[in-house]
């Protein structure tokens, strides 16, 4: 950590980062591991103590890390608390700091809660991810990249490309090339492994299963693409693509959390795809498909999303800071950013007489 220093004639300034005490981190079911490590570690490396509530459905890798560092670190510095949105909601008047990982309708609740005493907190919500394929991109290439960012843990990721923009000269080749890369994700309970394939596994639990079946199964459209699911066992949704979808339909607007994609009408101009994208409540994270140095650099600086892929996505250095605006979240995971949001700054100024 580091703060700034200034000087005016005999008067000096600088400031410092503190710790802020005793910190609450809330994760949710999807990487439980990988995201209490994501805000455990700066929060522990900026010197505060730690709570941690992991998901009610993903409780035992937190607790046997917390095992793990019971001989490494002093009693007391690093606490799970494990249950549902009782302990969450005792935790907030309790400590000096939430951070948050979840929905966006929990983060809400969360923040109206913390603002009692405008407790800060950081909190990383849902995302409609959307990512622009335009004409001069390398197709196959891109189709396997949003192929991965659609369905890869079956589509529970809170940054997971969930509708595309595609440009009219190349729709229709990318359909081609998206089909076949779909083709190769097959669920974990299928018997055959064969090395070209990708795997997925189930939804997280039976709510989330009926939840995801009963809005696939609602619908007034049929899938271009579904996949097959060999085994009934498990909550599997096979890989599912809708096109022709409408951008303020159901599909194109609400986060399903699961392994459906919506191919949205084609796009002419990018400066169009950049402001049908930009309609979304979410702001979370974007991807954009493109040989062209001009066209990244406009998709890039006016996506109003708070991280963005550049002919790649799902690649994530911990030292870049990851998060979202608009109904995505607030403040800031990984990076040095993460790392500030442990701590609060304070102003020292002044001379001597």
């Amino acid at each position: 950590m580091f703060g700034q220093s200034q000087q005016w004639r005999n008067i000096e300034g600088h400031t410092v980062r503190e710790p802020l005490g005793t910190v609450g981190l809330i994760t949710s079911f999807n990487y439980p591991l990988l995201l209490t490590a994501w805000k455990l570690a700066p929060a522990l490396a900026a010197g505060n103590c730690v709570i941690v509530k992991p998901a009610p459905q993903t409780p035992l890798s937190t607790l046997a890390l917390a095992s793990l560092a019971s001989d490494i670190l002093p009693a007391g510095v690093f606490n799970v608390l494990t249950g549902g949105t009782e302990i969450g909601e005792a935790m907030i008047d309790r400590v000096d700091k939430i951070s948050f990982t979840g929905s966006t309708r929990v983060g809400q609740m969360i923040m109206q809660q913390a603002s009692n005493k405008l407790t800060p907190v950081t909190l990383e919500c849902g995302g409609k991810n959307a990512a622009i394929v335009c004409d001069d991109t390398h197709l196959r290439h891109a189709a396997e990249q949003v192929a991965m960012g659609a369905f890869s843990n079956a589509g529970q990721n809170c940054c997971a490309i969930s509708r595309v923009l595609v440009q009219r000269k190349v729709y229709e080749p990318f359909l081609n090339e998206l089909q076949m890369a779909t083709a190769k994700w097959k669920a974990i309970c299928d018997k055959e492994f064969h090395e070209e394939q990708e795997w997925y596994g189930p939804l997280i639990d039976d709510n989330q299963y009926r939840r995801v079946r009963s809005i696939i199964d609602g619908l007034d459209m049929k899938p271009f693409f579904e996949g097959h699911i060999q085994s009934s066992h498990g909550y599997f949704v096979p890989p599912t693509i809708y096109t022709g979808v409408q951008d303020d339909s159901y599909l194109a607007t609400e986060e399903l959390f699961a392994p459906v994609l919506s191919i949205l009408n084609p796009f002419d101009e990018v400066d169009e795809a950049i402001h049908r994208v930009n309609q979304s409540k979410y702001g979370l994270a974007a991807g954009v498909f493109s040989n062209h140095m001009q066209t990244i650099s406009k998709v890039s600086r006016y996506l109003k999303t708070g991280y963005i892929w550049v002919n790649q996505y799902n690649i994530m250095p911990p030292s870049l800071p990851f998060g979202g605006m608009k109904l995505s979240g607030i403040g800031k995971d990984l990076g040095q950013s993460g790392l500030n949001e442990f701590t609060v700054e304070k102003s020292i100024i002044g001379g001597f007489c």
